[in-house]
């Protein structure tokens, strides 16, 4: 199954239905579509590790499920940590697990609500054609709202041609490497008040000191988030590709 953005002409790889609310009218849609069609093993790349984090918190897995359909291998991190915080626990599970790949490169996404459609090995040669070191989903949404964010995310080249502007940290793909001193510096800079236990405003503080080897996937080639999307911009393809 295969996602058509309208808009951009792109079929990601990775969709991600993000955040706690509820404005998300094509998900049902996409997962049905998905879980329709029969599993199948998919190509792999010995130079991608794909990890998630799951501490096995109720309506966890779902990006897990998506990958088994595909034959898939991957590394979970966060596993029995009770009462997570995605701001407390979620950067130093990541980079616990990114301290021990042993690939050049990692692909990342939420297990609560992201799901691969195809083989997550697609989307290396799409990151390697980019000229940085790493790249995050980008969202409609400015969030947490905070201006200084807001400006300096649209100031960036290519922003302004894009409604997916914003940084989120659901999804990401970079070098192993580079990841591991990203999320070192994650690890030691606190959440924003204005969302105390999202990961999100630490990413976002990080984002104009590792730019511009950190970018954001505007056209959504790789990533595509769903949430807050309302217009009809996407076509489902089934069948064989």
């Amino acid at each position: 199954m295969r996602l058509l953005n309208l808009k951009t002409g792109a079929r990601p790889v990775i969709v991600h239905a993000q955040g706690g609310h509820g404005y998300k009218p094509h998900w049902e849609a996409i997962l049905e579509a998905l879980f329709a069609e029969p599993p199948a093993d998919s190509p792999a790349d010995e130079r991608l590790t794909v990890i998630t984090c799951n501490n096995g918190a109720e309506g966890m897995g779902l990006f897990e499920r998506s990958l088994d359909r595909l034959g898939a291998r991957y590394c979970v991190a966060g596993r029995g940590v009770a009462r997570w915080s995605n701001a407390r626990d979620k950067p130093p599970a990541i980079l616990e697990v990114l301290r021990k790949v042993e690939t050049p490169y990692v692909l990342y996404a939420d297990s609560r609500d992201a799901i691969a459609l195809e083989a997550p090995a697609l989307l290396l040669p799409r990151f390697l054609a980019r000229s940085c070191r790493m790249v995050f989903s980008a969202d409609m949404m400015n969030w947490p709202p905070v201006r200084e964010f807001q400006k300096f995310e649209d100031s960036i080249p290519g922003a302004r041609e894009s409604d997916f502007r914003y940084l989120n940290g659901g999804v990401w793909i970079g070098e192993v490497s580079f990841c591991r001193d990203f999320f070192a510096e994650a690890v030691r800079t606190p959440p924003r008040a204005e969302a105390a236990e999202s990961e999100q405003g630490i990413l976002k503080q990080l984002f104009p000191r590792f730019f511009p080897d950190v970018q954001l996937d505007y056209r959504c080639e790789m990533f595509q988030n769903i949430g807050f999307v309302g217009k009809p911009i996407f076509r489902i393809e089934t069948g064989p590709s």
